[in-house]
């Protein structure tokens, strides 16, 4: 068993019906410095293959249920570069011959001596140490350079994205991106802007959800001297600052119809007209919206013109809901523990099983933004690993809420002196609101634009009542 020192550390995932077959084995790999993973079903085994990826699989040929082939050929769609190994009674079974030709690493007969399980081990760990050796460097390399990949994880849906992105990124397509909020829209439209030849010219962001028609307008289009009152200077729109670069509209959907109209000129004619002024000015910008809202149903209800959209959407990307892409749920949490350990000096070392497959289990309506704020409540309650006890999701809040809305009690001074019904009702009602809004705003991480989204109200009417109840971030 010489020259095993090498491969210490590493984890080797044992599968078999066969209990004590599994016990045996995982002593003897530790007893040699490996790291031991035990599953007794097919089920149990391809759920710690994808949360706790293994260096090598030693795998029983013929188990109840799903049986070895079928569980490799799963474990070789999640990740072919993992080898796997099969165990079997008999070495000749066509089903391990098959197994092989399907991309299995080896097969060992039962009974084996331990030496000989050793020598079948150590060559599958040294094929893994080989492979790491050629392609983690051109791993790394391709997430150091890609940070759509850094940013939202490395699932088949998010690799897919980012090659697409750097296809399109080359022309000047406008591009609509579409998605739920809390997605990732902005970073994939950022991606796009970076990997194209606009690259080294301004990225200009506009958030149409959060300003009010007249200030959209402005902001956007800029205007002249005396446009309005309080216009004591021209100033430039954002359409002119993107000038060689990108402009980003984000939330398109909440586009006022009454500017649709000229949104769409200003794309046509790639100028633009300043507030105040009949002076078209030349804009060379490409433009990228997104949208969180379907705008077929916007254009049903005629919130939204058919001609603009067919205009923006000449390319088009959805970003899928995290629930949509769950393996990217492990990697994303990890960053977000990296990122929060930094921020609130803490040294937080990860997640324990049971945390971790809650956040598996939980289905993210507020997708990486919502987990990034989860995971970040979390590690500042936390001391040394996330349990279920720290993780605050949103059903627990919703519980929470429907509790004190169902026993808010009714003051005994009002009952007193008589307080009209409609007084207990207003009183009881600002102290609901108060405490949805609150609760909102955690879920959102405290972006009051989301919030507002969420509930269904514009962002001046958020900043209002946040005002009005005094809510305050814990983290300003």
């Amino acid at each position: 068993m010489a020259g095993l020192e090498k491969y210490r550390g590493m984890k080797i995932l044992i599968v078999d019906d066969e209990e004590d077959m599994c016990i045996l084995l995982k002593r003897l790999f530790e007893r040699q410095g490996l790291t031991a993973m035990m599953a007794l079903d097919g089920d149990t085994a391809l759920d710690l293959f994808r949360r706790e990826p293994p260096d090598a699989v030693v795998l029983d040929v013929l188990m109840p249920g799903m049986d070895g082939r079928e569980v490799m050929l799963r474990m070789r769609r999640i990740d072919p570069e993992i080898p796997v190994m099969f165990m079997t009674a008999l070495a000749g079974v066509p089903g391990a011959v098959d197994a092989m030709k399907a991309g299995a690493f080896d097969y060992i007969a039962k009974p084996f001596e331990m030496a000989e399980m050793m020598q079948f081990i150590s060559r599958a760990l040294e094929e893994r140490l080989m492979r790491r050796k050629y392609q983690e460097p051109q791993l790394e390399a391709r997430h150091r350079d890609d940070e759509l990949l850094q940013r939202m994880g490395t699932s088949d849906v998010i690799l897919d994205l980012a090659a697409t992105v750097k296809r399109i990124a080359t022309t000047n397509f406008d591009i609509l991106v579409t998605g739920e909020a809390g997605t990732g829209k902005a970073l994939v439209a950022k991606a796009i802007h970076d990997a194209s030849p606009r690259a080294a010219k301004p990225f200009v962001t506009i958030a149409c959800d959060a300003l009010s028609e007249s200030n959209l307008e402005r902001e956007l289009f800029g205007h002249e001297r005396g446009a309005f009152p309080g216009a004591e200077n021209s100033q430039q729109g954002k359409w002119e600052s993107a000038d060689g670069g990108t402009l980003f509209l984000d939330e398109v959907s909440e586009f006022a119809v009454s500017l649709q109209a000229r949104l769409l000129r200003c794309l046509q004619s790639r100028t633009v007209t300043r507030l105040g002024s009949d002076t078209p000015i030349p804009v060379d910008a490409r433009i990228i919206v997104s949208t969180s809202k379907d705008l077929h149903d916007l254009m049903e209800s005629g919130q939204f013109r058919p001609d603009l959209f067919y205009r923006i959407n000449e390319y088009s990307f959805h970003v899928p809901s995290l629930r949509e892409r769950k393996t990217d749920i492990p990697y994303l949490s990890a960053r977000a523990i990296s990122e929060s350990n930094k921020e609130l000096d803490k040294e937080i070392n990860g997640f324990t099983p049971k945390a971790l497959d809650k956040l598996l289990a939980y289905n993210w309506p507020g997708n990486v933004a919502q987990l990034q704020a989860v995971v970040r409540r979390a590690v500042l309650f936390a001391d040394e690993f996330i349990t279920t006890d720290h993780l605050d999701l949103e059903l627990d809040a919703e519980r929470r809420t429907r509790a004190s809305i169902a026993f808010t009690a009714i003051d005994e001074n009002d009952i007193e002196h008589g307080v009209p019904l409609k007084d207990h009702v207003r009183k009881h009602t600002s102290m609901i609101e108060r405490q949805i809004l609150l609760e909102t705003l955690k879920r959102t991480g405290w972006n009051k634009a989301k919030a507002a989204r969420i509930l269904q109200i514009d962002y001046k009417t958020m900043q209002t009542k946040v005002r009005e109840y005094k809510l305050l971030d814990p983290q300003m």
